[in-house]
C-alpha cells in the first residue's frame, strides 16, 4: 500500500473509531450523535475502504480509544480502555489507577489500596457516571471491582456542572458494558491462577460474561450478565521500632532512642463475590429505556501477629551505643524484667453492597434529548476483631534500631517457642457494624441551537438524593488479666498456641508463639467468659452515629464555538447550585454525663465551571478549565461522639479522639492549562499545568482541649483555612508503527507529575499528607501477530503519609511519618491462541519492593515491610 493510501485508511479508521468511544462515552455532543451526521460520513467512508486497509485490535486499539477520549473532551481526562470487553492486564480498578498520570497508588494487604490524584485523597467515585459508595464512606473502594466488568475508567481532573459535585481532587468514572455496545451475541469466559510467593498459596480467579441484543415486534431488546469470584491469600511483612523518646532523662537528657520494637506479620485470605447486569429496551430509535446493576460480596479474615519488645526504659538501665555524630541510639542492651508481648488480631470483615438503576432516554425532536434515572444503593459492612496477648519473661535484650530499614532484637538464652514461657496477658473483644442506604434520582435535558450559532447547546438538569448511615462499635472493649480469674497455664489449653509466621528476612529473633486465630473465633464466646464477661457488649454510645444528609442540585450549561481566523474555538460555560441538609446524631460527654447531640446544618454551594479549546492545528489543541467543587467529609468524622482517656501522661494532659459535628465541606477553586499534540492515531505528547486553592481542608490533628475542667491533646477532624497546590503534569504515549518489521511492534507509554503545596494549620505550613512532589510511570509496550507484552516501572518520591504523627516531649518535639520513595515493577506476556483464546502470564512486585517510612528523619525508622510477588497465569476465551 502507498503511503497516501495507507494514511487515508489509518485517517478513516481513526475517526470512525472516535465517533463509535466518544458517542458511547457521552463524551461527544449528544446532540451531535442524534444528528447521525458523524456517524453517516463514517459509514459512507467505510463503505469506500479499500479492501486491504490496515485494521487496529488489542493494545493499539485501546490506546486509539484512550487517546480520542482525551482529544475530544471538554475536561481534562485520562482514560484506560480494555482490549476488548472485560479485558485488562490488571486484577481491579485500583491497581489500573497506577499508570494514569498524576494518579499514585499504595499496595497492601495483598492488593492496591489507596488512590490519589494529583497528591489528593478527595476523589469522588462514580459508576456509570452515577455516584457510588460504601456503607459509611464517600467512595467505593476502588478494589471491590474487577477488570473483568469493564469497559474502560476515566479520570477527571477538572469537572463539568453535569457530573455529580464532590472530588476536589478529581473523580473516577467505572463503565462497565451494555448489551447494546455489542453487535450480537458475546459471550467470555477468564480463568486465572494466582502465585503469591511469601503467603506461599496458589489460588483461582473465574469470570465470565455474557450478553445478546434481538429484535421483536416490541422493538429491540438486550441483556447482559457478568459474574465474578476472586480468592486470594496474602501475607506481608513488617519490622518496625516506636517514635523517638529520651532514653534517660535525669542523666542523658539529649540521647534519643525507640522505648519499643517488634515484628508484626499479617496473613489474610480474601474472597470476592461480584455481579453485574444490565437490560436495555429500545421500541423505537427515539426511545431506550435500561435498568442494570452491580453487587459485591467480599469476606475477609485475616490475623496481624504483633511481637512487642521494650528496649529502651530507664529502669532497664540500658547500655547503648550512638549512631557517629549524634545523639540517637544505634545498639542497646538492657536487662531486668522485660516488657515482651505476642498480640494476634483477627478481625473477620463481611461486606456486601448493591446498588441497582432504571433510566430512559426521548429524543423528543431530532434537537431535544430528555433522561432520567433513578438509582439506590445498600451497603453493610461488619467486623468481628478479638484480640489476645501473652506476656512473655525475658531477662535481657539485645537491639539495633536501624538494621536495613527496620530494628533488629534477640533475647539470649531464652527460647520463644517454649509455649511454658507464655501467661496470660489483656483481653480485647473489639466488634464493629455500619449500614448505609441511598435514593437518587436526576432528570436532564439537552437542546441542540444548530453548530452554526456561537451557543451550539443548551444543558439543564436537576437531581435528588437522599442518603443515610450508620455506625457503631462495641462498649467496654478491654479485659484485664486479674488474678481472681484464676485462669489455667497457656501451656494447658488445647489448640491456643500457634508458632507465628515465618518471615523472608532475619531481623534477631523472627519467630513467637501466639494465640491461634483459628482458636480465638472458634472459641470467642468461651473467651469472653474466661475473662469474666457475658457475651458480645452491648454498642459504645458514643461510637454510634446516624446521619441523613439530603441534596437537591441544579444545573445549567452552554455549549459555544467560534473561529478567531484558522484556528477554531469550542467551550462551555455553565453553573451547578447545590443545597445540602445534613442530619447528625449521636451522643457526646457533657459534664459528666451522656447526653444525646443532634445537630442539624444547611449549606448553598455555587458551582460554576468554564472550559475553552482551541484547535491550533488538526493534531494540536490547547485548553484553560477553571471550576469550583466541593468535597464532603466523610460521615464517620461528623461523629459527635468522644472517647476520653482516663489517665493522664507526666504533663498532667489527657488523651482523647472523636468526631467533628461542625465540618464544613471542602472548597477547591482550580485552574487548569494544557497543550496536546496528537500526531498519530496512537501518538500524543501532552502537558498540563494546575493549581488548586482550596478552603475548609480537613485534616485530622492533635489539638489541647478542655473538657469537664480537664485537659486533652485530642485527635479530631478539623478544617484548615487555608491550602494551595500546583504542578505539572506530562504525558507521552507512541507505537512506533514506522519502524521495519517486527521493530513496529514496540510502544511505549510515559508520564510525569511534579506537585509542590500546602495547608496553613495554626500559621505554620503543614503537607499535604500523601503527596510526592515528583512521580512518574514508563510503561514498554509490545504487540505483533499473536504476542502482546508489557513491562510497567512506577516510581513516586518520598510523602508525608501522616502530618504530627507524634507529640512529644522536648527535645524530641512533633514529628511527621515520612514514607521513602516507592518503586513498582510489574510485567505481563500475553499469546493469542486464536481469535477466541489467549493466555497471559503476568507478575506482580517483580524487584520484591520494600516499603520503608520513618519518624522524622531517614536515621529514625518506623517500618520495612515487605509485601508478597504476584505470578499469574490466566486463560481466556471469548465467542
Amino acid at each position: 500500500m502507498s503511503a497516501p493510501r495507507r494514511n487515508a485508511a489509518s485517517q478513516r479508521f481513526n475517526m470512525k473509531l472516535s465517533v463509535a468511544v466518544l458517542a458511547g462515552a457521552g463524551v461527544l455532543s449528544s446532540a451531535s450523535v442524534w444528528a447521525q451526521s458523524a456517524q453517516s460520513v463514517a459509514e459512507k467512508e467505510q463503505a469506500a475502504a479499500p479492501i486491504n486497509a490496515v485494521v487496529v485490535s488489542g493494545v493499539r486499539r485501546a490506546a486509539q480509544s484512550a487517546q480520542a477520549i482525551k482529544k475530544n473532551s471538554d475536561e481534562v481526562i485520562d482514560s484506560i480502555v480494555a482490549e476488548e470487553a472485560g479485558k485488562f492486564p490488571d486484577k481491579n480498578v485500583a491497581e489500573i489507577l497506577g499508570r494514569v498520570t498524576g494518579v499514585q497508588i499504595r499496595r497492601s494487604g495483598g492488593e492496591a489500596s489507596d488512590v490519589v490524584i494529583r497528591g489528593l485523597p478527595g476523589l469522588t467515585t462514580l459508576l456509570n457516571g452515577r455516584e457510588v459508595y460504601t456503607s459509611n464512606n464517600r467512595n467505593l473502594n476502588l478494589t471491590d471491582i474487577p477488570t473483568t466488568m469493564l469497559q474502560r475508567v476515566d479520570v477527571y481532573k477538572t469537572q463539568g456542572a453535569e457530573m455529580v459535585e464532590g472530588g476536589t481532587a478529581g473523580v473516577i468514572d467505572v463503565r462497565t458494558a451494555r448489551p447494546f455496545d455489542f453487535k450480537g451475541f458475546s459471550a467470555s469466559m477468564a480463568g486465572r491462577l494466582e502465585n503469591r510467593d511469601k503467603s506461599d498459596t496458589t489460588d483461582p480467579n473465574v469470570s465470565g460474561m455474557i450478553s445478546n441484543r434481538w429484535k421483536g415486534s416490541y422493538g429491540e431488546f438486550g441483556a447482559l450478565l457478568g459474574l465474578s469470584y476472586q480468592k486470594g491469600h496474602y501475607q506481608d511483612e513488617v519490622t518496625w521500632n516506636s517514635p523517638p523518646a529520651i532514653v534517660l532523662p535525669d542523666t542523658a537528657p539529649n540521647v534519643t532512642g525507640p522505648v519499643d520494637l517488634g515484628h508484626t506479620y499479617t496473613r489474610g485470605k480474601r474472597e470476592r463475590y461480584s455481579a453485574n447486569w444490565a437490560a436495555q429496551w429500545r421500541p423505537v430509535r427515539e426511545v431506550e429505556v435500561y435498568a442494570e446493576g452491580w453487587s459485591t460480596r467480599i469476606d475477609h479474615d485475616r490475623q496481624a501477629q504483633f511481637f512487642v519488645g521494650t528496649l529502651l526504659l530507664p529502669s532497664y538501665n540500658p547500655q547503648y551505643t550512638l549512631f557517629p555524630g549524634t545523639n540517637q541510639v544505634d545498639t542497646a542492651t538492657s536487662t531486668g524484667n522485660l516488657f515482651a508481648l505476642s498480640s494476634n488480631q483477627t478481625p473477620q470483615d463481611d461486606s456486601e453492597s448493591h446498588q441497582g438503576a432504571i433510566g430512559a432516554r426521548w429524543d423528543v425532536t431530532p434537537d431535544l434529548r430528555v433522561t432520567t434515572e433513578f438509582s439506590r444503593i445498600a451497603s453493610h459492612w461488619q467486623q468481628q476483631m478479638p484480640i489476645m496477648e501473652l506476656l512473655a519473661h525475658p531477662r535481657t535484650i539485645v537491639g539495633s534500631t536501624y538494621v536495613n530499614g527496620g530494628a533488629r532484637f534477640d533475647y539470649p538464652g531464652y527460647d520463644m517457642l517454649d509455649p511454658k514461657n507464655y501467661t496470660w496477658n489483656n483481653f480485647i473483644d473489639n466488634w464493629s457494624e455500619s449500614r448505609g442506604q441511598s435514593n437518587d434520582w436526576r432528570a436532564d435535558a439537552t437542546y441542540d441551537l444548530g453548530e452554526d450559532k456561537f451557543f451550539r447547546e443548551v444543558s439543564v438538569g436537576v437531581r435528588m438524593a437522599k442518603r443515610k448511615a450508620a455506625y457503631q462499635h462495641e462498649s467496654a472493649n478491654f479485659l484485664p488479666v486479674t488474678p481472681e480469674l484464676n485462669l489455667p497455664a497457656p501451656s494447658s489449653v488445647p489448640g491456643l498456641l500457634c508458632p507465628s509466621m515465618k518471615p523472608g528476612n532475619d531481623y534477631g529473633m523472627d519467630r513467637w508463639l501466639v494465640v491461634c486465630e483459628n482458636y480465638q473465633h472458634a472459641n470467642l464466646d468461651a473467651v469472653r467468659k474466661m475473662y469474666g464477661r457475658d457475651g458480645q457488649t452491648a454498642p459504645d454510645p458514643y461510637s454510634l452515629f446516624s446521619n441523613k444528609e439530603d441534596t437537591n442540585a441544579f444545573y445549567g450549561k452552554t455549549r459555544f464555538g467560534f473561529e478567531a481566523g484558522s484556528v477554531r474555538f469550542e467551550g462551555t460555560a455553565g453553573v451547578r447550585v447545590v443545597k445540602t441538609k445534613l442530619d447528625v446524631n449521636g451522643f457526646s460527654l457533657i459534664d459528666g454525663q451522656q447526653v444525646a447531640v443532634n445537630r442539624k446544618t444547611s449549606d448553598t454551594d455555587v458551582l460554576p465551571n468554564m472550559t475553552l479549546k482551541a484547535y491550533l492545528t488538526n493534531n494540536l489543541v490547547g485548553r484553560i478549565n477553571a471550576g469550583k467543587s466541593i468535597q464532603r467529609p466523610a460521615f464517620a468524622d461528623f461523629n459527635p461522639g468522644q472517647s476520653l482517656g482516663a489517665t493522664p501522661d507526666g504533663l498532667g494532659i489527657y488523651g482523647g479522639n472523636g468526631g467533628n459535628p461542625d465540618l464544613k465541606p471542602i472548597v477547591g477553586k482550580n485552574f487548569d492549562v494544557a497543550l496536546e499534540w496528537y500526531f498519530a492515531p496512537t501518538g500524543s505528547l501532552t502537558g498540563t499545568v494546575f493549581r488548586h486553592k482550596f478552603e475548609n481542608y480537613v485534616i485530622r490533628s492533635l489539638a489541647l482541649e478542655t473538657i469537664d475542667g480537664k485537659q486533652y491533646r485530642m485527635d479530631r477532624p478539623r478544617n484548615i483555612n487555608d491550602g494551595q497546590l500546583e504542578g505539572v503534569e506530562i504525558g507521552y504515549r507512541q507505537f512506533y508503527d514506522f519502524l521495519p518489521g517486527w521493530l513496529n511492534g514496540f510502544g511505549l507509554e510515559a508520564n510525569y507529575t511534579y506537585m509542590k503545596g500546602y495547608l496553613m494549620d495554626g500559621g505554620v505550613e503543614a503537607p499535604f499528607a500523601g503527596m510526592s512532589k515528583n512521580a512518574f510511570n514508563i510503561v514498554g509496550l509490545y504487540e505483533r501477530g499473536p504476542w502482546s507484552a508489557r513491562v510497567a516501572y512506577n516510581w513516586r518520591s518520598k510523602f508525608v503519609d501522616t502530618f504530627n504523627y507524634r507529640t512529644l516531649q522536648a527535645p524530641v518535639g512533633p514529628l511527621n511519618l515520612v514514607v521513602d520513595p516507592i518503586e513498582t515493577v510489574d510485567a505481563s506476556l500475553s499469546y493469542k491462541i486464536n481469535d477466541n483464546m489467549g493466555i497471559t502470564l503476568d507478575v506482580e512486585n517483580l524487584t520484591d519492593r520494600t516499603y520503608n517510612d520513618y519518624h522524622g528523619i531517614p536515621s529514625n525508622p518506623r517500618d520495612i515491610r515487605r509485601y508478597d510477588r504476584v505470578i499469574g497465569l490466566s486463560l481466556r476465551w471469548k465467542l
